[in-house]
């Protein structure tokens, strides 16, 4: 429950945020949802498998959220036999601690590290360098389950409401990064009336 709700609602929470703050992606997303929604009547008929294999804009904004916020920031390990890295030895049997944000964050790997910038996963990236679910043998078994509850999520954001974040500051580890003083925003939902669209506004944080 810990690893399949919070990392999930936490990752969601700064993809508010990203998009939100980078308006040319925000429209992008818009533009790809919209035309997924249209061509399910409106909404009225549920998302198929093969429409969530088709959001490669919003699949993108997803990673880079979970590259920038990497909500799973390391996990344990423990070397198997001897190791010498850089110059230092890691003896068989120590534990080891792999710092997944620092990969991520790491400018050899990933230019300007700190901007929010979906387009860097177009080209694919090098191996080994994003690993926001673990990796290898050990990568979390219900990564494609989380992603596609995020492609929904967004989906129906995008298409049902709007949003604007009103207040944010730091970055609080409990143990995952959430904002410090949470994510007040307000949100509106849109709805049709006689041809027009109309706006209900609630606040949330």
């Amino acid at each position: 429950m810990f690893a399949a709700q919070d990392t999930t609602a936490s990752l969601l929470t700064w993809m508010i945020k990203y998009i939100h703050d980078d308006s040319n992606t925000r429209e992008a997303i818009q533009i790809e949802q919209k035309a997924i929604f249209e061509s399910s009547d409106g909404g009225n008929h549920m998302l198929s498998w093969a429409q969530t294999r088709n959001m490669p804009l919003t699949s993108r904004a997803i990673k880079e959220s979970l590259r920038m916020a990497s909500i799973i920031s390391f996990t344990f390990r423990e070397a198997v036999e001897d190791v010498k890295y850089k110059g230092y030895l890691i003896p068989k049997g120590w534990k080891v601690l792999p710092l997944f944000r620092n990969i991520h964050h790491n400018p050899d790997f990933f230019v300007d590290p700190h901007k929010f910038n979906p387009s860097r996963f177009e080209l694919g990236i090098k191996p080994n360098t994003f690993m926001p679910f673990g990796n290898g043998l050990h990568t979390c078994p219900g990564n494609e389950v989380a992603k596609l509850q995020m492609l929904i999520f967004i989906h129906h954001l995008v298409n049902k409401f709007r949003w604007e974040v009103v207040g944010s500051g730091g970055v609080h580890y409990d143990p995952f990064p959430i904002p410090q003083r949470g994510l007040p925003a307000k949100f509106w939902k849109e709805t049709c009336t006689q041809g027009r669209t109309s706006k209900a506004g609630r606040k949330a944080s």
